[in-house]
């Protein structure tokens, strides 16, 4: 039987602030929304094992394949701190959104996941996050990382959120669960930038993205930063951070 909230408990649980985490099994719909925008009924299945922070469970519940992305194409990419701003002002995000950012910048979404999923109800599309996989971590710490971005872009595809799947990796030992859910011939993003400085970096970037071309075969790619030597441009679509643009503009 389901439990009867009071009116304190109900008014905790869809604080946007502190969302009640783990969700109970007799309710998988939670009603929320962000800041003073729409209020939604968020569906947060418990196979996705969400719970506050979203620490890589130490039994993971095997999941489906993703399906091919059918949504829209943006024209343009705003990173997730600029549409955030943007819809707490009250202003259309009429671009696509993007976490090519510092960790910490998006963070917030691991403590208030459903939440934000109710902030990108209000979105054309979105590419998935990008938590970091860097070569010298732990190997729990990079499938933890993984882990969330697969997570993440579950829970909004369930709440018909339009979601890309970003695609990254650390060395060629990560392939496994780093690639494993994306379909063929599909539309995914990646991203390039803050590494051509390294050649440590530029070295593995290319052994991960020639990996996805051969075994992934996507039909397009978003591609956010610099080009890179090698690259097939034939499939794919690229965008650039505006303020980096800028400082390159002499502007």
């Amino acid at each position: 039987m389901a439990k009867i909230l009071t009116q304190k408990e109900e008014q905790k649980r869809f604080s946007i602030y502190q969302p009640e985490l783990p969700f109970p099994d007799w309710n998988q719909t939670v009603s929320a929304r962000y800041g003073h925008g729409t209020r939604y009924d968020i569906l947060v299945p418990t196979e996705l094992q969400i719970t506050e922070g979203m620490p890589m469970p130490q039994k993971v519940k095997v999941q489906d394949p993703l399906l091919p992305y059918n949504g829209i194409v943006p024209n343009g990419l705003t990173g997730f701190n600029v549409a955030r701003s943007l819809y707490n002002k009250g202003i259309a995000i009429v671009d696509g959104i993007h976490f090519y950012l510092y960790d910490n910048i998006f963070s917030c979404l691991l403590n208030s996941p459903v939440t934000y999923t109710a902030m990108l109800m209000n979105v054309a599309c979105t590419i998935s996050t990008d938590f970091s996989v860097y070569m010298n971590w732990t190997e729990h710490d990079k499938r933890q990382s993984v882990w969330r971005n697969q997570t993440l872009e579950r829970l909004w595809r369930y709440n018909g959120i339009s979601v890309i799947t970003n695609v990254s990796w650390a060395g060629p030992d990560s392939y496994t669960y780093c690639f494993q859910f994306i379909p063929k011939h599909d539309i995914i993003a990646i991203n390039s930038m803050g590494i051509k400085g390294d050649p440590d970096a530029v070295y593995f970037w290319h052994k991960g993205y020639d990996y996805v071309i051969s075994h992934l075969e996507p039909k397009l790619i978003l591609r956010y930063g610099d080009k890179m030597d090698g690259e097939n441009e034939t499939i794919s679509r690229y965008f650039t951070n505006p303020v980096i643009e800028r400082l390159h503009n002499g502007r």
